[in-house]
């Protein structure tokens, strides 16, 4: 179904329930019961083809999303925030014709964020990556069960390896 199509059936349904509308409001209004009749049956025709076209759009609309969507993040802007304070993930199919927009609420982003960061550790470990290597230096209260890394030997320069230096040990003094 092309977009085209999906437009032209919903601007019909759009116009078939607005003149609907239009004509039950002038048969209320209306001074003489042949005006009445006339506008209630002119309604009944108006609701009767805005029902149909609802059916089709429906139908249409089914049809188009059928399926899953399979997307890959945006290239130039794959997480952002919209200005009602919602968390935005962004991505496109792989033909780059439709995007796929996700929308978080702030909590919801940071359990979401706090999943994925654990998924990726687990299967970097799995696959003998360095993730879990730099998770590790973080404090962690929960056991996943897998055999721990082993530590390497490479320190990133200009920085002590966190076994010298407890977490938070005199960050107040320098941040003051």
């Amino acid at each position: 179904m092309t977009p085209e199509l999906l437009f032209t059936l919903a601007a019909e349904f759009a116009q078939a329930t607005g003149n609907s509308d239009r004509f039950r409001v002038l048969g209320s209004m209306a001074t003489n019961d042949n005006d009445r009749v006339a506008h209630a049956g002119a309604a009944a025709r108006w609701e009767a083809l805005a029902s149909s076209r609802r059916e089709e759009l429906r139908a249409a609309l089914r049809e188009t999303l059928r399926g899953t969507v399979r997307a890959v993040p945006d290239d130039e802007l794959p997480v952002a925030t919209t200005q009602r304070g919602r968390i935005e993930v962004r991505a496109t199919i792989p033909d780059g014709t439709r995007t796929v927009r996700v929308r978080y609420t702030p909590a919801q982003a940071l359990e979401t964020g706090a999943a994925l960061i654990a998924c990726a550790a687990l299967m970097d470990d799995r696959i003998g990556g360095t993730l879990t290597r730099t998770l590790a230096a973080l404090p962690s209260h929960l056991d996943t069960g897998l055999a721990p890394t082993e530590p390497t030997n490479e320190e990133p320069a200009g920085e002590k390896p966190t076994a010298e230096q407890p977490t938070g040990g005199g960050r107040e003094i320098r941040d003051a």
